[in-house]
């Protein structure tokens, strides 16, 4: 499971805001080069699938094309609840693999879409989520 380092907001070049993660990949090679990848190559095909546990949300993201990837990233509640609730409303996130402190202004990331819908469910009935 990888945990989340930082959360943050990242802007496009038409000044749009996108929810970000900056994630533990130190352990996953393949996950850390997923971004060259989705340069290269595109996105291509891939499926998200949201969980909740006794203390967050557990996103996970499988790849079948152009590569063979799956990977689970584990976020804690209430501490990642404004993020979270950034992408539910954005129905998409940025999952950076490189800090930005080590890549200057320009991570590695890759983009996913996630059902907002399903998200903001879940965070809505979530106990820890709760004021």
């Amino acid at each position: 499971m990888i945990t989340v380092l930082e959360t943050g907001v990242a802007y496009g070049e038409d000044g749009v805001a996108f929810p970000t993660v900056v994630l533990d990949v130190a352990d996953r090679p393949d996950v850390t080069d997923l971004p060259r990848v989705h340069q290269i190559e595109g996105i291509g095909d891939l499926v998200t699938f949201l969980e909740p546990t006794d203390d967050g949300v557990v996103l996970t993201i499988r790849l079948t094309r152009p590569v063979l990837a799956e990977f689970a990233v584990r976020f804690l509640l209430p501490e990642h609840l404004p993020v979270l609730g950034h992408a539910a409303l954005a129905g998409h996130l940025l999952l950076a693999t490189t800090p930005p402190a080590e890549t200057g202004d320009n991570p590695a990331w890759l983009a996913i879409d996630l059902d907002g819908h399903r998200l903001a469910a879940l965070l809505v009935a979530h106990p820890a989520a709760q004021p």
